[in-house]
């Protein structure tokens, strides 16, 4: 059925054990669940929990951190990603904190940095991306996704102070990468994504050293 994760549970303890083998320090785990919308949410991160448990017993002695992307409908909601965490209870186990998911998701500005702030502790890898919403859509809880490919933007174009989540991170003990996600590419031709990414690049690392 939808909740039989053995496939799933098997597939990441292998990927772990080949990271550890890499020397790679973390992997993203994907919060998006089949079925996630006909079951309530407690149900999901119990049986996600189960799920992540399993993989870090079964990989003890690798020094590969997971972390959970906030990603899709329930992986955007701080409660569901806490009760995880609580649930598993590893310092293992942490969150891929993606910048610009939680306000794709609906959370207002102000609220993205709190829930990033709240979650900074266990931040294990980053996707750094951005939105430019109308300034009327900034502050109000907005439907999951609207009108994303429209607004999607490149890293410096975008509402969110990119500067202050990475200072935000820095100060809660993250010393990770910072990894450059840029879904606004398909606005633009081969040539310009050249030069799109080639600024998301510098300004990435500019507030990275800042």
């Amino acid at each position: 059925g939808s909740n039989d994760f053995d496939g799933e549970v098997s597939w990441t303890i292998t990927a772990v054990k080949v990271a550890s083998a890499l020397k790679i320090p973390a992997i993203r785990i994907d919060a998006i669940m089949h079925g996630e919308h006909e079951v309530p949410m407690e149900k999901n991160a119990t049986v996600f929990a189960d799920a992540m448990a399993r993989v870090i017993d079964a990989t003890a002695n690798c020094k590969v951190d997971l972390g959970i992307e906030n990603h899709g409908a329930i992986g955007n909601r701080p409660e569901f990603l806490d009760k995880v965490l609580s649930k598993v209870n590893s310092e293992r186990l942490g969150v891929t904190i993606d910048t610009g998911n939680f306000y794709w998701w609906g959370h207002p500005l102000s609220k993205v940095y709190e829930i990033i702030e709240h979650f900074a502790p266990y931040c294990k890898h980053t996707h750094v991306k951005n939105i430019a919403y109308p300034e009327n859509k900034r502050e109000v809880h907005r439907d999951i996704g609207w009108e994303y490919e429209k607004y999607v933007s490149p890293l410096e174009d975008g509402d969110i102070d990119l500067l202050r989540i990475v200072k935000i991170l820095k100060q809660a003990g993250y010393n990770g990468d910072f990894c450059l996600e840029d879904e606004s590419l398909g606005k633009y031709s081969p040539e310009e994504r050249k030069i799109v990414l080639k600024k998301d690049a510098e300004f990435l690392r500019k507030i990275c050293q800042g």
